[in-house]
């Protein structure tokens, strides 16, 4: 089940974000950003090598709660 949906921009920012809980959209948008770092990380990992960029990135990282 997905707790929050997020749109993001070429800059690395989100466009949108919706969550299905407000309560805790707060510390949904915390994991978001914290997703986005990592993907700028794996991004900056792979422009070494060409032929090493991959579509997929798997599982970002995972809380007690939620897989990213």
């Amino acid at each position: 089940m997905a707790f929050c949906i997020a749109v993001i921009g070429k800059d690395n920012a989100p466009l949108y974000l919706a969550t299905s809980d407000v309560e805790r959209e707060l510390d949904l948008q915390y994991h978001v950003h914290a997703a986005l770092d990592v993907v700028e990380e794996k991004c900056v990992i792979g422009k070494g090598a060409p032929e090493s960029k991959e579509l997929y990135l798997g599982q970002l990282f995972s809380t007690e709660n939620h897989k990213m």
